[in-house]
């Protein structure tokens, strides 16, 4: 179980704010909101990469209390500073995490990247869909209880995000699966879903109700309603701008505005 209460987190100097979040999630949920809403920042403190203040609670241990906590895994950035090329990586996350190389080799094969393609490129220097792919399989080839995995179906085509779908359904008891992509939320739909707008969090929603609904202006009785710019918005089946046609919740703040 994640639990989080009364949480906030500052990131730059105190410029920018995930402020008052609690949640608390069984299984596997997604977290959405728009580029720039705080979705990262909150994963990062939930993975014990930045301070937070309040409780962040992972199988009943404070975050900030534990250290190199092996059964939780994550694909963000600063995990894969630790060697220049994707084999360096491999290697270090296998004596750290116990990462399984032929299951990490058998993943980037079902996305038709053989492992000799990418093995001695520095990973700042695969493409941008190439990149996803490798960092999402470290992630996962150590077949880790709790997965936290930041934008996975950024940059990637589609067939190879149905794939990636079936990962992070085959992968992980439990944790948080976080994009602004609204059209790659289908296989999830019996998951919850958490809202992030500008830097408070919203839900738990489930998707498949989600992704039927539409976004109006103003407070609805029983529906989800979250502030955009100061102005209450609900989430309510079958009326307003669709989510689902949006593709992408970056679109949002042009189609309300």
């Amino acid at each position: 179980m994640i639990e989080l209460r009364d949480v906030t987190v500052s990131v730059g100097g105190g410029a920018f704010r995930v402020s008052n979040v609690n949640m608390r999630v069984n299984g596997k949920a997604v977290m959405l909101g728009p580029n720039g809403s705080g979705k990262t920042t909150l994963l990062r403190a939930i993975c014990g990469l930045i301070p937070y203040e309040g409780s962040i609670k992972v199988n009943d241990l404070e975050v900030n209390e534990v250290t190199g906590y092996t059964p939780l895994s994550c694909n963000l950035p600063e995990i894969y500073q630790m060697a220049i090329t994707a084999s360096g990586l491999l290697e270090v996350l296998e004596d750290l995490k116990g990462i399984d190389v032929n299951e990490f080799k058998g993943m980037l094969a079902r996305f038709n990247i053989s492992y000799d393609s990418v093995a001695r490129k520095p990973v700042h220097g695969l493409s941008a869909g190439q990149s996803i792919i490798v960092k999402l399989a470290l992630a996962l080839s150590s077949r880790p209880r709790i997965i936290m995995i930041d934008e996975p179906f950024e940059n990637v085509d589609p067939a190879r995000r149905s794939v990636i779908s079936s990962l992070l359904l085959e992968y992980g008891e439990e944790g948080l699966i976080v994009t602004h992509e609204l059209d790659a939320l289908k296989s999830f739909r019996d998951m919850d879903a958490y809202l992030v707008m500008e830097g408070r969090v919203y839900g738990p929603i489930n998707v498949g109700k989600l992704l039927s609904s539409g976004i109006v202006e103003g407070e609805v009785k029983g529906a989800l309603t979250v502030q955009i710019n100061g102005k209450p918005y609900s989430i309510v089946e079958g009326k307003g701008i669709k989510l689902l046609e949006m593709g992408s919740l970056n679109r949002l703040y042009g189609l309300i505005e």
